[in-house]
This record gives C-alpha cells, structure tokens and sequence, in this order.
C-alpha cells in the first residue's frame, strides 16, 4: 500500500516557518495524530524550516509522508550546504536544530543533489495510521 503523503513549497521569508507548522498541524489533525507526536513533529518543522530560509536562502519544500508507526518529515532547500551541527552556549538563542532533530528523531539524515539538499527525520507515533502499512527506507 502506498505512503500517505502531502507536500508544500513555501517562499524563503519570515512567514515560511509559521505556515510550515501550520501545513503540518492540519495534516496531523487529519490524521488524528496523538498530541506528543504532533508536537514533536511541529517543533522539528519550525527548526529545518528556519534553518532551510537562514542559510537555504531558496524556496522551502516541507512534505510528509507516513506509514503505519512513523511519520517522516522532509525540508528541501536550493542549498548544498549542509547544515552544521554545534554546541551552543546554554544562554544562545539559537544553534540548538540539529540537536533537537537528533534528540527527537528516530532517524535522521541529509540527502544532497546538485541542486541542493533535503534534511529528513523519522518520529515515531503512537498508536497506527489508517491507510499506511509499508515502512519507509533511507
């Protein structure tokens, strides 16, 4: 059975963030999503959408696709720099994505073409998701 998947491409600007939380709530409510993994999913979007328009400085792709226990959260950007991973001082207001991704993530990676890359993580969920049962591969 196929994957239950929805995507958007959002302009590289203050608001991409905002509306990239807002695409993904609707889909989890959809979806009937339990609320930690709602959570987790919006707070990982809001850390690779940020990141994708500060340093991305292109168009934003977010997409999503589930299968039965996990939901995979993808943000595409025109970039081929990777993003870095750092140690930020407690006090920083910023530095802490990839630390949260891996914190968060069941698995996480970066897939890089020559017209740019795409940082993706897997969470996990609670409960099944109706309509998917094929598990998604790296």
């Amino acid at each position: 059975m196929e994957t239950a998947q929805s995507d958007v491409t959002l302009p590289p600007d203050p608001s991409a963030s905002w509306r990239a939380r807002r695409f993904v709530a609707d889909w989890c409510a959809r979806r009937s999503l339990d609320e930690d993994s709602v959570d987790t999913l919006l707070l990982l979007t809001a850390e690779l959408v940020t990141n994708a328009v500060l340093y991305g400085r292109s168009e934003v792709a977010v997409s999503l696709a589930a299968t039965a226990r996990q939901v995979r959260l993808s943000v595409a950007d025109e970039n081929t720099r990777l993003p870095q991973r750092r140690d930020p001082d407690p006090d920083a207001l910023n530095g802490r994505g990839l630390l949260l991704v891996e914190a968060l993530a069941e698995r996480h990676g970066i897939d890089v073409s020559p017209v740019g890359k795409v940082v993706w993580c897997d969470v996990e969920v609670a409960g099944s998701l109706p309509g998917t049962t094929r598990r998604l591969s790296a």
